[in-house]
């Protein structure tokens, strides 16, 4: 019998020493994989953007000095006017809303 615990012994022992083996070969593959990785993101070339920033810079510097300011004799307060109608057409469907929503008994 002593023999049959030796042998079983054994073999437990002979799957735990393959189990490691498999495990610290897994551990170098994934080490492997990381420094693939890490080598291809260092080699990648940073860009120089200077040349791009500068054209916008050019482009605001532009801007800053337009006068947006125009003189001529069209009148524009219609536009305020029209403005307030979509407003208060808006204020009227949000109250219909409301209305809606305190109506009703399940809310």
């Amino acid at each position: 019998m002593a023999s049959k615990f030796n042998i079983k012994d054994q073999l437990a022992g002979i799957a735990a020493l393959i189990a490691a083996i498999v495990a610290i070969g897994g551990g170098f593959a994934k080490y492997g994989e990381i420094s693939t990785k890490l080598a291809e993101i260092e080699s990648r070339s940073i860009q120089d953007y200077s040349a791009q920033i500068a054209v916008i810079e050019e482009k605001v510097a532009g801007l800053e000095g337009v006068d947006s300011s125009h003189e001529h004799p069209v009148n524009h307060d219609h536009t305020k006017s029209l403005v307030n109608a979509k407003e208060i057409e808006l204020l009227k469907v949000q109250i219909e809303e409301i209305k809606v929503a305190t109506s009703n008994p399940l809310q």
